[in-house]
């Protein structure tokens, strides 16, 4: 049997292992706790990114915009409030759709493609949806130590930077300066969502905008194209001829196009394909 200094030294190790325990307890804890964030962060980029990257089919206008009207006609205003969204379901509605058009010099078309290109949340769409974007951009100009963009404002505009200095700050607090090239305000038109920061200028700024409802309008109308193309493939698939119209349907979504190589010829062409990835919910009708 030990001595009680033999017992209190067991006792002090016992103590200290148990110390160190909890240490790597919470270090665990906290790593778990930043993986989370991680997650949670990574999981509202890529919704915004399937905003942007899959536009809106018929299902989803339907079942999404019942109640509002589309408003070709209306005349807009530079610094308007939310616009209410494109609400035709089909593409004959869409097709008798007349987009503003804003001309525009070889460099300016050249600075706000590339400015979109460069944008984490527009960089993937089609280079036809982009060329939209750019003819329907319309001209803005504001003096020196004007305010753009007001955090917690409704917002219903993005923009283009073609000319001039901004400051971005955010309660309070400067974030960054922004020159040419460079889109602001993109969120307003993939959420209705209010400002999140303050944009002001430093000197005068040239800058090129499109409103919401012009956006949505050229997403809904591409992707109800897509989806009709993609419906009249199916169709002409063997395989698929026997399948209810929904479940054709759903497969349209679903479908994405890849670029393959054509070994005899070197020719590089764009095909659909249907690629089911495992967050892809289908449930064949029965």
């Amino acid at each position: 049997m030990g001595t009680l200094r033999d017992l209190q030294y067991a006792l002090q190790e016992k103590i200290e292992e148990l110390r160190q325990r909890d240490a790597l307890i919470d270090e665990l804890e906290l790593e778990l706790d930043q993986k989370d964030e991680l997650i949670q962060r990574l999981q509202n980029e890529l919704d915004k990114y399937r905003s942007v990257i899959r536009p809106a089919t018929a299902q989803q206008v339907q079942a999404q915009q019942q109640s509002l009207a589309l408003q070709p006609d209306q005349h807009r205003s530079k610094r308007q409030a939310i616009s209410a969204e494109p609400t035709a379901c089909d593409i004959s509605d869409l097709s008798h759709v007349t987009l503003p058009f804003y001309p525009k010099s070889p460099e300016s078309k050249e600075l706000i493609k590339e400015a979109i290109l460069d944008n984490d949340f527009m960089k993937n769409l089609e280079l036809s949806q982009i060329q939209e974007i750019v003819d329907c951009m319309y001209p803005v100009d504001y003096g020196k130590d004007a305010c753009i963009i007001k955090e917690g404002d409704v917002g219903s505009l993005v923009f283009v930077m073609e000319e001039g200095k901004v400051e971005v700050t955010k309660e309070g607090m400067k974030l960054c300066t922004m020159g040419p090239g460079k889109v602001f305000g993109e969120l307003a038109i993939l959420y209705n969502c209010t400002r999140t920061a303050t944009v002001k200028t430093l000197i005068h700024v040239k800058l090129w905008a499109i409103d919401r409802q012009c956006f949505q309008t050229i997403m809904m109308r591409t992707g109800l194209i897509k989806h009709a193309e993609y419906m009249d493939f199916l169709k002409s698939v063997p395989t698929f001829q026997g399948l209810p119209e929904e479940t054709l349907s759903k497969l349209a979504d679903v479908m994405e196009e890849v670029r393959l190589v054509l070994m005899k010829c070197f020719d590089v062409c764009k095909v659909p394909l249907l690629l089911l990835h495992s967050s892809d919910a289908f449930t064949p009708c029965m």
